[in-house]
């Protein structure tokens, strides 16, 4: 292991939130890359001391959705440091099969553990949104984190809509406005709604990524999206989308929840992020002594893009 990068998701797991553990105790980190140390019988995709990146969704290989190359919608898949797999905050990772490991050629390994997850999950999210986006109307980020931020640099990298970032962090905003915000609200302006309809010319906006998933994110980004528009949850802060038909929500807005990405999207970020066309977000790395560290800078919103570990 040489960088596994700490995820909001992993506080939800750590707080009971998210509870999807089987068992205690378990070593936690989901985004995973390092170098191969050593190989099983009858491995031929990669050889010790090959720079892999891990893709972390494993599924049983023969349900629907992984024929489909959906690995991360298997109804009995265990994600690495999330399952009975143990996971990237350690020295070693024990990968079950070949078909994970995803060969980095420029990238350092602890640069691209973010790329595992904090980029493919937005990448599913906007390009099956992409049918939706219009280019005379904004789309929405809500949430300026590390998927935020990937989600703004995807939106613009394939199209060429404005993009409305919203957060609660001046400092996330900001560097939001880096790789193409064009407007940046906080969303603690008691009008953010009306803001944001104002730079959408009072119809709304094409797609509203929601990337916190929390109770009044859903609703900004239900309320702010035009009519036959896409709403699509990414974040997981236990919130509930209420629609309610020609309420809360405009006549054949499409409202769904968007899961990782899968082992061909997570190739095509990296191929993008190794060409320079997906440009890296704020990294800061630590020690695995400093794990403890890490988790209160990251509770407590410290850390403007991702924190990884260095094991």
């Amino acid at each position: 292991m040489e960088g596994a990068g700490f995820c909001h998701s992993d506080l939800h797991v750590i707080s009971g939130d998210i509870q999807v553990l089987p068992r205690m105790p378990l070593i936690l980190g989901h985004e995973n890359a390092g170098t191969v140390a050593a190989i099983g019988a009858g491995v031929r995709a990669v050889k010790e001391g090959d720079r892999v990146a891990v893709y972390g969704g494993w599924g049983d290989g023969f349900c629907d959705y992984c024929v489909a190359g959906e690995e991360n919608l298997c109804p009995t898949m265990q994600w690495v440091g999330l399952s009975e797999h143990e996971g990237g905050y350690a020295e070693y990772l024990l990968v079950p099969h070949e078909r994970y490991l995803v060969p980095l050629h420029t990238l350092e390994p602890k640069a691209a553990a973010p790329l595992t997850d904090a980029a493919p999950t937005p990448y599913r999210a906007v390009t099956r949104a992409l049918p939706f986006v219009q280019p005379d109307y904004p789309d929405l980020v809500v949430g300026c984190g590390a998927h935020g931020q990937f989600g703004v640099k995807i939106v613009r990298l394939l199209s060429g809509a404005e993009i409305i970032a919203v957060d609660l962090d001046d400092r996330k905003l900001a560097t939001a406005r880096e790789p193409g915000a064009t407007h940046t609200i906080n969303a603690r302006d008691p009008e953010v709604r009306e803001r944001i309809l104002e730079i959408a010319l009072g119809v709304g906006v094409s797609a509203a990524f929601d990337f916190v998933g929390a109770d009044s994110t859903l609703e900004l980004a239900l309320a702010s999206t035009r009519t036959a528009g896409r709403v699509v949850q990414v974040g997981l802060a236990g919130g509930t989308a209420h629609v309610a038909a020609l309420k809360t929500i405009k006549p054949e807005v499409a409202v769904s929840v968007s899961w990782w990405g899968n082992i061909r999207e997570l190739r095509e970020v990296l191929a993008l992020a190794e060409s320079g066309r997906l440009t890296p977000i704020p990294l800061e790395f630590w020690r695995l002594d400093k794990i403890n560290e890490v988790y209160e800078r990251v509770k407590q919103g410290q850390v403007s893009g991702r924190a990884v570990i260095t094991p």
